[in-house]
This record gives structure tokens, C-alpha cells and sequence, in this order.
């Protein structure tokens, strides 16, 4: 590629092999140490796109749909197997030209930023010198099964529960006092004396009746009772205040688990696990 299209270009870009058939995406794009131009990229191959191997950007061309190579799909496929791990050795990049018969004069320098383009890898492009091979990969499960002409791996996600918690309303209470009048019936017993006159004959002999007491006045008083209205009064206050109360709630969630069955009829077949 002569004009040496950005990082941003090649970013994701499908890879077309020399019959037009798709190859896979580019995974990685390598950047020169001293002039900061693409140098390499990893295309995505093998099953689910798992196999990353590399192809000198100076021989892919920009075409509409993507980047196209002069190779085929199964030679770019048996590339030599060269870890995409961030940074590429002076022996790595002449293990990759001579596998594509390019001459190498000009490029013993290392190829020392490798910048992360794949989902999977999660790395945006541009990352710092100096960083890690392991900046920005995943820690996953992988099983390599090791080949001739390459490695094919396949990676197996574990879910896990995140379980914490958040706060939310959950009612709100308002005081309001409010003055209003009633009436109130109350049943008061009462009293009253009566005047009640009664008139009885006595003998005109008697000495009662003899007596001459001359005029007289008399009087009798009567009372009742009537019923008297005194008001008291009561008071309460009412305070509203908030509590925390301790709890314990289950949460119950699917997760999602994958394991890898590893097959094999050759007594060559072995299993070797890395951890990245």
C-alpha cells in the first residue's frame, strides 16, 4: 500500500484474497518504531476468527470493500506462527518477509507498537510505546492446538454475577395542620326544686288556730340547675423521623458458562494451557 492508509482506515477492514474470496478482517495493526506508518497487520482466520496471522501492509492494496492481497485465503492462513502479542522481534518480521518472498532491506529495526483494533482485544488504536503485550487483552481460557502450519485456538467466556445495590424512593410522608370547628352534644343531668302549696282544715279550737299572729309573710326560694360550659384544651406533637432497617434479599440471575471439548485420534494430540 503506497500511500500508507491511517490507522483509522484499516481499522476493521475486510481482507480479499486474490480470487475475490474473503479472508477475514484485520485484527491488529502494527506500527513502525521510527516513521509511525503501518507496517504489518493480522488478519482474523481460522474458525470464528480466532487465528490471527500477518501480512506486510506493502502488499494490500485499498479497495472499495476493504483491503485486497495477492494471496490466496490458505496461504495467508499458513503464515508463520507468530504470536500477535503487542511488539514483533527483528527475527519475527524476517520469518513474515520470507514467507512472502519480500525483500527486507530497509526494515531491521523492530516493529515495536502493535495497536489493538479487534472487539476482543478492547485496545483503542494509538497505544503508548512501551506498553505491555498484555495491555488491553482479556484474561480468557484459551486451548492452542499446535499444527505444522499454525495454531488454531478457540476462547471460552465465564459470566459472573456483579451484585450490589442502589438506592430508590420509596414513599414520601408530609405533615399538615389544619383548624377546623365541630360541635359537640353533651347529655348534663339536672335539677330544679318545684313550689308545691297544700292547704289542710284544723280544728278552729286549736290553739294554732287561736293564735293571732296578726299579718305574716312568708317566703320560700326554689332552684334548678343549668348546665355550665367551660372549655380545656389538649396538645400532641407529632414528629416524623426515618429509620434504617437491615434486610436480606436473595437475587437469583442466569449465567452463561462455555467449556471446550478437546478431540483427537492422532497419539500426537496433547492439550497445553497458557495464561496470559
Amino acid at each position: 500500500m503506497q500511500d500508507r492508509n491511517t490507522v483509522e482506515q484499516l481499522q476493521d477492514a475486510t481482507v480479499y484474497g486474490t480470487d475475490g474470496e474473503k479472508i477475514g478482517s484485520v485484527g491488529q495493526v502494527y506500527l513502525d518504531d521510527r516513521t509511525n506508518q503501518p507496517t504489518f497487520v493480522t488478519v482474523k482466520t481460522g474458525l470464528f476468527g480466532a487465528k490471527e496471522t500477518f501480512v506486510p501492509i506493502s502488499e494490500a492494496s485499498p479497495s472499495r470493500d476493504g483491503l485486497q492481497v495477492p494471496f490466496d485465503k490458505a496461504f495467508v492462513k499458513d503464515a508463520p506462527n507468530v504470536d500477535a502479542d503487542g511488539s514483533l522481534t527483528p527475527e519475527e518480521e524476517q520469518r513474515i518477509y520470507e514467507y512472502y518472498s519480500i525483500d527486507s532491506s530497509g526494515t531491521t529495526a523492530g516493529t515495536g507498537r502493535g495497536t489493538e483494533t479487534g472487539t476482543d482485544r478492547g485496545t483503542a488504536a494509538g497505544t503508548a510505546p512501551g506498553a505491555g503485550p498484555d495491555a488491553g487483552r482479556d484474561t480468557r481460557n484459551e486451548v492452542d492446538r499446535d499444527a505444522s502450519v499454525g495454531t488454531e485456538s478457540v476462547t471460552a467466556r465465564n459470566e459472573q454475577l456483579n451484585v450490589g445495590t442502589e438506592v430508590r424512593e420509596t414513599g414520601r410522608v408530609r405533615l399538615r395542620k389544619h383548624t377546623y370547628t365541630d360541635t359537640e352534644t353533651v347529655e348534663v343531668p339536672v335539677s330544679r326544686e318545684e313550689i308545691v302549696v297544700e292547704r289542710e282544715p284544723v280544728d278552729p279550737d286549736s290553739a294554732e288556730a287561736r293564735r293571732d299572729t296578726g299579718d305574716q309573710d312568708v317566703e320560700v326560694t326554689a332552684h334548678e340547675e343549668v348546665p355550665v360550659v367551660n372549655k380545656t384544651a389538649t396538645a400532641e406533637k407529632v414528629t416524623v423521623d426515618k429509620t434504617q432497617v437491615q434486610d436480606t434479599e436473595r437475587v437469583a440471575e442466569t449465567v452463561q458458562h462455555e467449556d471446550i471439548e478437546v478431540e483427537g485420534d492422532g497419539g500426537n494430540t496433547g492439550r497445553r494451557d497458557r495464561r496470559n
